[in-house]
C-alpha cells in the first residue's frame, strides 16, 4: 500500500494527509470526517521528493527529524507548499496556498516543509487553478495589451484552486 502511494509522490504533484489538529478556528466550518490537507511535493534531490530515508535499527523506538517522528522504513518527503480551504468557500472545495510569513502562529512552533510517508493518504490528483475574475473580465474585453494584464495581475491576492466534489469525497475516504 505505501509503495502505491510514493509511486505518484513526484515532484510538482499533489498529495494529502488526515487533519491531526487545526491550523484555525476558521477551519472548523469545513471540519467532517476524513479532514486532510493539501500540499504540493517539492524536489528533495535527484528528482525524488524523498529528503531521506529512515533505517533505524530494531530496537530504536524512532526519531524527530526537523520536528516529526520517523521510524524504520519511513522517508521524510520534502513539501513545497502546503493549501488550505478559503472561509468564503462554505463547500470546503477551494484552496490557496499557505503563506508561512504572513499566516503563522508566532507562539507555535514553525510548520515542517516535510511529512512522514506513513502519514501521506495519497497523491496524484487534480486541482484545477481558478482565474481571479478581475483577470477573467479583462480576458474577455478583448484588451491584449501586455502592460495592461500586468496591471491586471497585482493585487489579485493568492492563487486558489478548486478539488472537485468527487475527488474531495474519495480524498476524505482514504482518510477516515
Amino acid at each position: 500500500m505505501m509503495a502505491q502511494k510514493l509511486v505518484k509522490a513526484n515532484p510538482g504533484a499533489w498529495g494529502f494527509v488526515q487533519t491531526r489538529e487545526m491550523w484555525s478556528t476558521d477551519e472548523q466550518i469545513h471540519l467532517r470526517p476524513g479532514h486532510h490537507w493539501l500540499f504540493e511535493f517539492s524536489d528533495g534531490g535527484e528528482g525524488s521528493t524523498c529528503e531521506k530515508l529512515f533505517s533505524l535499527p530494531q530496537l530504536r523506538r524512532g526519531m524527530v527529524y526537523k520536528g516529526t517522528r520517523f521510524y524504520n522504513g519511513d522517508h521524510a518527503l520534502r513539501v513545497k507548499r502546503w493549501l488550505h480551504r478559503v472561509v468564503e468557500d462554505a463547500s470546503g472545495l477551494t484552496f490557496e496556498e499557505w503563506d508561512p510569513l504572513k499566516d503563522a502562529d508566532d507562539s507555535q512552533t514553525p510548520v515542517p516543509m516535510i511529512i512522514n510517508s506513513s502519514e501521506l493518504c495519497g497523491a496524484g490528483f487534480n486541482l484545477q487553478e481558478v482565474i481571479p475574475p478581475a483577470l477573467e473580465t479583462v480576458a474577455r474585453s478583448g484588451r491584449r495589451t501586455r502592460s495592461e494584464g500586468l496591471r491586471q495581475l497585482e493585487g489579485m491576492g493568492r492563487k486558489r484552486s478548486v478539488l472537485s466534489g468527487d475527488d474531495d469525497n474519495e480524498l476524505r475516504s482514504r482518510c477516515e
